[in-house]
Order: structure tokens, then C-alpha cells, then sequence
């Protein structure tokens, strides 16, 4: 486990709640130098404790739906020989852009432009794994979540749980609530979407080292990302790695929903620790899926019935709830919020 001096835990919250935040503000909202700042977090990103990523509104690029895949494989494989394929299968799969595998476990999750895309998908899962790669391959439940009626946290919400983790004396962060988005048809020139793929794959460049790349001025590169920040195409935001903070488990909690309870009640009255410590969320009338990081077993098994309790008393799942646990110690990424092969799929399918 990672011990982080006050400091270190202070810079590291005032990022991960806003990471447009300047070492300046950060420095003055928790009475810290500008220069300590800016030296905790350069040697945060440079020991891989955190990293910044441009999220992208799928539905703003014309994606008409995310997707959530997960599945259970053979015990009886070697790991590393599961794992390798589907890293393998990563690979080839640019509209997947966060998964993980571990513990006879995997999941992903997808940006999907419609419903072709999803079957395109789904049958390229199992196309790879034919032949010698079968026996390897894990039974994959598949749900999609499409923008219209789906409400959720479409960038990521860390910070209520980095809150709570570190035990600060500090006001607590906003969450990020789940909404809904509408789907739009993007209004981007090539250039644009050129300098977009861009950003999103390298966000920890400058505005000059991005024009390096695309073969514009800086000031060009500087007038289109203030165009896709000002849009919301793109949102910055720094993510913790919170498995090198030495996290324990990642659970993914799948729910199927009674109809019988309207939608925006239970939206409106289920506790907030479900909603605000999922650090990405998707629900929609009749299901929904919550991802939530925990530090210890002892936690997990802890909190586990508190956080089901009001639900069962309110009779509000049509059946028992699904939750996946990997042991992170033995988990391997296959993306980890890397938004530039779906970003670059999209625009080149366009």
C-alpha cells in the first residue's frame, strides 16, 4: 500500500475533482504553495500514481449506445494463457475502451455507433476465439445501454472515494450524478477531427506538441481544443491507479430492475454512497451496472449488505444481483480509460 504524505493527498484530490485545475488553485483552495504543487504533481504522474485522460462524449461523435460486457472463464486454463489472448483480442477491438481481466473474470466496456456495431462486436469476440483460442474464451453477457435512456456517469467520479479513502478534513467533492445524453451528429472538419484523435491519444501533450503532430500552428491546435472543451466533446480528468495504491478488489455490481418501481424514484431515493462511490455508471429503467474500487476485503464484506439493504426492502430488483470481484493483485488492464482506438475507429468509420 502506498503511504502519501498530507500534501501529496491534498494535490492529489484537488486533480482528480477538477483536472483543468492550475497548481495556483489547487494551492490556494488547500494552503499550499504553487511550487509544492506543482512538484507533487509531476512526481505523481511520473511514479504512475495518476494519469490525465480527455474523455470523449461518445454520444457527441454519433454513438447511439455504450456497451457492457462480461464473463466468466474456464478455471481449468492457465491464466497467462487466457489473459494473452485477450490482450491479443484488445487489440482488435478499437471500440472497447476500458476492460479488465483477473480472477476467472473478464469485463469491457464499448462505444458503440449503433446496433450493427454492436453485433459487429459480439461476433468478432467470437470469431477470435475459435479454433485453438475456444477453450479460453469466457461466456459473455452483453448489454447495451443506449444514450436515450440511459442515465449515467459518462466521464469518471473517483474523487468521492478518494475523499473517503484518504479521510481528509476537507469538504467533500461534488459527484459527478448519473444524466442523460443526447445524441448528436458531429459538425467536425477533417482538421478537427484529426486534431481530436490527437488529444484524445496523447493528453498529457501541449498544445505545441500536439501541432507537431498534425501539422498545424499552435495556435490552431489551442482554437480547436477550446472548440471541443467548450462543446463538451472532450473532458479532462485525472484517474487514479488506485491498483498501485495497493486497492484490493474491483467489483462490478449488475442489477435487473423491477418495473414496477418508476425509474426516477429509485434514481431519486436509493443512498447515495451506490451512486457517488461508482466511479462509472450506467442505468437505465430495467438495469444498471455500477464499478466501484475498495481498498480491502474486510471493507467489501463489511459494507457489502448496508449498500443492498434499502434495495431489498423496497423489493426493487426483479432478481438477484450480479457482482463481479476481481482480486486486482492478479488482474491484468486491457484498457484503462484509453479512449483514443474507439475515438479514432469512429471518426475514420464516419
Amino acid at each position: 500500500m502506498w503511504k502519501f504524505l498530507n500534501s501529496e493527498m491534498l494535490v492529489i484530490l484537488g486533480l482528480i475533482e477538477d483536472a483543468s485545475r492550475t497548481d495556483a488553485e489547487i494551492g490556494e483552495t488547500y494552503g499550499l504553495n504553487k511550487g509544492t504543487v506543482a512538484s507533487i504533481r509531476r512526481r505523481l504522474i511520473d511514479a504512475g500514481a495518476l494519469f490525465y485522460a480527455n474523455v470523449p462524449a461518445f454520444n457527441k461523435l454519433g454513438c447511439e449506445m455504450l456497451g457492457f460486457h462480461v464473463g466468466s472463464t474456464d478455471p481449468a486454463i492457465s491464466s497467462d494463457v487466457k489473459t494473452s489472448n485477450y490482450v491479443e483480442f484488445c487489440e482488435q477491438a478499437p471500440q472497447m475502451f476500458t476492460g479488465m481481466i483477473g480472477g476467472n473474470l473478464v469485463t469491457m466496456y464499448t462505444a458503440l455507433r449503433n446496433g450493427t456495431e454492436f453485433e459487429e462486436f459480439c461476433q468478432s469476440h467470437n470469431r477470435f476465439f475459435s479454433g485453438q483460442k475456444r477453450p479460453s474464451k469466457a461466456r459473455i453477457e452483453s448489454v447495451v445501454f443506449p444514450y436515450r435512456v440511459t442515465k449515467g456517469v459518462f466521464v469518471t467520479n473517483f474523487a468521492p472515494l478518494v475523499h473517503k479513502f484518504f479521510n481528509l478534513d476537507v469538504p467533500p467533492p461534488k459527484s459527478r450524478l448519473p444524466v442523460t445524453g443526447s445524441v448528436e451528429t458531429p459538425d467536425l472538419s477533417q482538421t478537427e477531427k484529426e486534431t481530436l484523435i490527437a488529444v484524445v491519444e496523447h493528453p498529457d501533450l501541449s498544445d505545441r506538441e500536439i501541432a507537431d503532430i498534425v501539422k498545424l500552428s499552435r495556435q490552431a491546435v489551442t482554437r480547436i481544443r477550446n472548440k471541443l472543451l467548450d462543446s463538451g466533446i472532450i473532458t479532462p480528468v485525472c484517474i487514479p491507479r488506485l491498483y498501485r495504491w495497493g486497492f484490493e478488489i474491483y467489483a462490478v455490481a449488475q442489477a435487473k430492475f423491477s418495473m414496477d418501481i418508476p425509474w426516477e424514484k429509485r434514481v431519486r431515493n436509493e443512498p447515495r454512497d451506490v451512486v457517488e462511490l461508482s466511479f462509472f455508471t450506467l442505468s437505465k429503467a430495467d438495469e444498471g451496472v455500477g464499478n466501484y474500487m475498495i481498498s480491502r476485503f474486510q471493507e467489501y464484506s463489511e459494507n457489502l449488505e448496508s449498500m443492498l439493504a434499502w434495495y431489498h426492502k423496497v423489493k426493487i430488483f426483479d432478481e438477484k444481483p450480479s457482482i463481479h470481484v476481481f482480486p486486482l493483485e492478479r488482474c491484468t488492464e486491457l484498457r484503462n480509460f484509453e479512449f483514443g482506438p474507439a475515438v479514432r475507429h469512429i471518426l475514420r468509420s464516419a
